[in-house]
């Protein structure tokens, strides 16, 4: 009696209203993994002093990208892709006008290559944020192609603008990016309060754990969509970063 009244509540464990428990295949559920890299090319101390960067030094670069599970979904290096109408800095002169940067934009484009070592920081995103994120990466792309978006550091028109924005209205929450802004060379050019790459990266610094990042072979390359994460690509790196690097 004893032995026949373990075995029946030995065979009812788990058991459903749909199917005998020795039907029953365990569900393997898998999850997405996102997360955005934020880099920047911010390698002249001296383009940065008292927390003013010179454009005469260095504009220095920001770029994002998405990933899922390892790989790139979307991602945005802007940037210049040629003179102005008017032009920019010590590019030569017009008809009319020199060409001094502060009257017309550049042309645009989203993939701006990484020529320099990078600075780069890793944040952590909701299934959400990602879709949202890279919808908004897909119209800022068609914008740029378009002509619809143009560089220029006068009006603030610029990498880490760019980008910022971007990430703004996906709802993910970074550091301000603001700060003083110059060009030593030409006189005409004020004082600009603005988004900067130098400025937003001493922010990022000071709230993240940094990563730093060189090719083997220094060159031009711009995060590919399908590629592998170049920066945070490693299984072996995730796993022994699980906090994806958010400083407590």
């Amino acid at each position: 009696m004893t032995a026949n009244l373990r075995a029946e509540s030995w065979v009812s464990i788990g058991s459903s209203y749909t199917s005998p428990v020795e039907n029953r295949i365990r569900a393997q559920v898998s999850v997405d993994n996102y997360y955005v890299v934020v880099g920047f090319e911010v390698n002249n101390p001296k383009a940065f002093v008292n927390g003013m960067q010179d454009l005469a030094i260095d504009y220095g670069n920001a770029f994002i990208y998405l990933v899922k599970n390892m790989e790139i979904a979307g991602a945005v290096s802007f940037g210049p892709n040629g003179a102005g109408k008017i032009g920019w800095f010590n590019k030569g002169r017009t008809m009319t006008s020199k060409k001094d940067g502060q009257q017309n934009g550049r042309p645009a484009t989203a993939d701006y290559p990484v020529r320099e070592p990078v600075k780069a920081f890793r944040i952590p995103v909701s299934k959400q944020q990602a879709l949202r994120l890279l919808k908004e990466i897909k119209d800022l792309r068609k914008e740029i192609d378009e002509g619809d978006v143009e560089y220029s550091a006068l009006m603030n028109d610029t990498c880490a603008e760019t980008v910022k924005e971007v990430l703004d209205d996906a709802d993910i929450e970074t550091p301000s990016a603001s700060g003083w802004i110059k060009h030593s060379k030409v006189l005409s050019f004020r004082f600009v309060y603005a988004a900067n790459p130098y400025k937003w990266h001493k922010q990022f610094k000071e709230r993240y754990v940094e990563t730093s990042y060189t090719p083997e072979e220094l060159g031009e390359w711009i995060p590919a969509v399908g590629g592998e994460d170049p920066i945070f690509g490693s299984p072996s790196f995730a796993k022994a970063d699980p906090i994806f690097g958010v400083k407590l």
